[in-house]
């Protein structure tokens, strides 16, 4: 190397201020010390050069002579890394990592070293802090009593264990640990493969959930409200799953008496009402009597409301406990709205329904679930409609998606803009419709419904003044 090229190294050594780098001698005093020494560590040149590195440790470092030791081990290996606190000119104290390298001159012998030390102290402090942060988590997962918190790895095995898990479950971690995650499960649900149908559709969608028996290591059950969810390293391979599992026993009790409850309910009311309904309708025949006609007629079309009612509370209670089977197959929008119109005609009163298509509209649907959509809409348009209007049902194809619709526009009075969402709830019924009566049931139904189908509904006011049911479904 030329002197030229020397001086030019020195300088860009003694300029570097991100890296303090500084020669030792044979002894480990220093020698040289540039810009980035100065600015890390708080020294001149002129006030450090000729001191001891242990200068720069803090005083338990150096009486346990570990300046000396890395000296040492430097000479023995060529070079040493370590990494701990540093000491400024100040007495404050830094989190450095730091290289030592032994120098030789041409013929092997020792002239010195050379260190090179970076702060690495807002580094520390983060690494300290995700720590800190993850042993919080690790304990709070294995502590928490209310949920069954698990790992599994990919092929399904529990690799964790927590507190909740040993609680509900009743195995300990030692006899949980390793074993497939479906001896959780029933007999009958191994047997039809659903712990791996849940883990591909985890590994698939990223989650999976899903509501029925689960068993205890005494062989009890109970009903339990499961997610699992696909683990990823930062690289996006999968790693496991974490399942945490919900004991909802006391609700699914609670559920199948309130439907065992309102079945009889339905059956105690329906009886009465046939027979209430069956003599109005005798009534109403009666030539000679016009008002004796007329009141038989109030008395069946209350009936009717009722036996309407029943049926609501009865169809909103079997969706909420899981009872309503759906089987999803092509059906023409258009033909069943048609059909519906028709079955419905003896209560239309004045109004007229119809049906328009403005392209193909074959969903895929559940008949059964859908007519009762249909009757529920087509029944809230002549509700709220004045009488001799028209009620639309447009049906068709919905714009970049693979979806069809249909639509029923009444000419009432309308929904409150606020109103819109809410009246989609249960018990529901707005602020122009709380003194109407009703159970307030039947948006509601018809929003279970649809979703069961991977469908969705909408209201918009309509044009001219009256309101838009918009129903979404996916297309055959």
């Amino acid at each position: 190397m030329t002197d030229l090229d020397q001086t030019g190294e020195r300088a860009l050594v003694a300029q570097v201020v991100d890296y303090a780098i500084y020669g030792l001698d044979t002894g480990g005093h220093v020698s040289s010390w540039n810009a980035g020494a100065r600015l890390l560590q708080g020294w001149d040149a002129e006030e450090v050069v000729g001191r001891s590195l242990s200068t720069f440790y803090t005083p338990e470092d150096r009486a346990a002579g570990l300046p000396g030791r890395l000296l040492a081990r430097a000479r023995e290996e060529g070079s040493v890394r370590d990494a701990g606190w540093r000491v400024r000119k100040d007495g404050s104290r830094f989190w450095a990592d730091v290289v030592i390298t032994a120098l030789h001159d041409d013929t092997g012998t020792l002239i010195g070293y050379g260190e090179v030390t970076r702060e690495l102290s807002d580094e520390r402090a983060a690494n300290l802090e995700l720590e800190a942060s993850e042993e919080l988590f690790r304990l709070l997962v294995e502590q928490v009593v209310d949920y069954a918190i698990i790992g599994l790895d990919v092929s399904g095995r529990i690799t964790t264990w927590n507190a909740g898990a040993a609680s509900l479950k009743g195995w300990s971690t030692d006899e949980a640990v390793g074993q497939h995650f479906s001896l959780l499960y029933p007999e009958a649900d191994r047997a039809a493969g659903l712990p791996e149908e849940l883990l591909a559709r985890a590994a698939a969608d990223g989650r999976a959930e899903h509501r029925g028996w689960r068993v205890r290591k005494d062989g009890s059950r109970f009903w339990g409200d499961i997610v699992i969810t696909a683990v990823h390293d930062g690289s996006g391979r999968p790693t496991g799953y974490t399942k945490v599992t919900r004991d909802l026993t006391e609700q699914q009790r609670l559920e199948e008496a309130r439907t065992s409850f309102l079945a009889g309910i339905s059956h105690d009311f329906r009886t009465p009402l046939t027979a209430i309904r069956g003599f109005a309708q005798v009534l109403t025949r009666t030539p000679d009597d016009e008002r004796g006609r007329d009141l038989a007629q109030r008395i069946v079309a209350n009936a009717e409301r009722l036996s309407g009612m029943v049926d609501q509370l009865v169809a909103h209670t079997r969706l909420r406990a899981g009872a309503v089977r759906i089987d999803p197959r092509p059906l023409d929008l258009a033909v069943l709205a048609r059909d519906v119109a028709s079955e419905l005609e003896a209560a239309l009163d004045d109004h007229q329904v119809r049906v328009a298509e403005a392209g193909p509209a074959v969903a895929l649907a559940d008949e059964a679930a859908m007519r009762r959509v249909l009757q529920n809409l087509l029944g809230n348009a002549v509700a709220y409609s004045p009488p001799g209007t028209v009620i639309e049902v447009t049906v068709g194809p919905v714009a970049g998606e693979p979806r069809v619709r249909a639509e029923v526009a009444d000419r009432g009075r309308g929904i409150d803009p606020e109103d819109v969402e809410v009246v989609l709830g249960e018990y529901e019924r707005g602020r122009r419709g709380e003194a109407d009566g009703g159970t307030g049931l039947g948006l509601a139904v018809v929003r279970q419904l649809l979703e069961l189908q991977g469908g969705c509904v909408a209201l918009r006011p309509r044009e001219g003044g009256g309101t838009v049911v918009e129903v979404r479904l996916p297309v055959a």
